[in-house]
């Protein structure tokens, strides 16, 4: 019974996030939440296989296993893709079908060899690799599906840095922007979010480690089992958690803003709209507004919002919220 309890905790944090996730998508133009919606689903589908894997539901082995070799290498890059979603203006679509290439390929041979295995080799491959890691003695299909599920591994492995690495620069990136041209930061960053790309940092270690070794280590086990459980339990209900209470994204913020800045011109330059800019705050303490945004200025001094973005974040050195929090 508590073997059923901690192999099923992880796959009903997942189902329970992704009934709430739904139920707060008002608008299926929300390309961020429709994200993580997937994103969850997918870990759902992921940790259901290890369910009926733990406990041993053979009938449905060949089609949970084939979902696990989709859902295992396609929930790091669908974490990411949820990220690119908040902090990217203009997301590139086939760079995204990209991401999950690795993971639909993986789900596509796998379903092929197990609907081309005959029930013996489906059966000699189930028990001597998913249960007993034996790789040597397969042959024929049963040998070629070892091989698919070793890539899955390497998939898995090989995909852990490269969301790291482009997570943070994403999130960097977003934040900047809205340090540039909000006074009032408060629900604008992604900090949370950050935090949960250093937990997975390092937990991927963990999961690395749970990858490479196999599943099969842990039936027997139910205390060694508790440890990935309550591990990634914990990780996806802050990331539902956090994704739930992320209201504000890139696509809250006018297109302007992505605009590549120009060079001001004129006989004053930059010199005569930064006198403007310290007249109006001093005179009519324009920084004591709470939301006051760039092109709220541009809009008071009649100017251009690239001007005033260069002369307060280039020629004066702070970004907008450190200069108006500043005043």
């Amino acid at each position: 019974m508590i073997g059923v309890l901690i192999s099923s905790l992880p796959m009903i944090v997942c189902g329970i996030l992704s009934v709430l996730i739904a139920l707060s998508l008002y608008d299926c133009r929300n390309m961020a939440k429709t994200r993580l919606l997937l994103f969850m689903a997918t870990a759902t589908v992921l940790y259901l296989a290890h369910f009926l894997y733990f406990n041993r539901i053979m009938a449905v082995i060949p089609l949970t296993d084939t979902l696990y070799c989709f859902c295992n290498p396609a929930v790091f890059p669908l974490y990411y893709l949820y990220i690119e979603e908040l902090t990217d203006y203009r997301p590139n679509r086939r760079r995204q079908i990209f991401c999950l290439l690795p993971s639909m390929l993986c789900f596509v041979a796998t379903g092929l060899l197990y609907m081309l295995m005959d029930p013996q080799e489906t059966a000699t491959f189930i028990q001597h690799y998913l249960y007993g890691d034996e790789f040597a003695t397969l042959t024929g299909l049963a040998f070629w599906q070892a091989i698919v599920h070793l890539v899955v591994r390497i998939v898995l492995a090989l995909q852990i840095p490269f969301v790291l690495f482009f997570g943070f620069r994403s999130i960097t990136a977003y934040n900047d922007i809205i340090e540039t041209n909000f006074s009032n930061l408060e629900g604008k960053r992604i900090v949370r979010m950050k935090t949960l790309l250093v937990l997975f940092a390092v937990t991927s270690p963990v999961a690395f480690f749970f990858n490479m070794i196999g599943r099969q280590q842990f039936i027997d086990g139910t205390q060694l089992l508790c440890i990935p459980a309550l591990l990634f339990s914990m990780l996806l209900l802050l990331i539902g958690h956090v994704g739930l209470n992320q209201h504000f994204s890139v696509k809250d913020i006018e297109a302007e803003v992505f605009m590549a800045p120009e060079p001001i011109s004129g006989e004053g330059g930059y010199n005569d709209l930064l006198e403007k800019i310290r007249k109006l705050m001093s005179e009519d303490k324009l920084y004591l507004s709470p939301n006051l945004k760039v092109s709220d200025l541009a809009m008071r001094l009649n100017s251009n919002r690239n001007y005033v973005y260069n002369a307060i974040n280039v020629e004066m050195g702070v970004s907008f919220s450190d200069y108006i929090n500043g005043l």
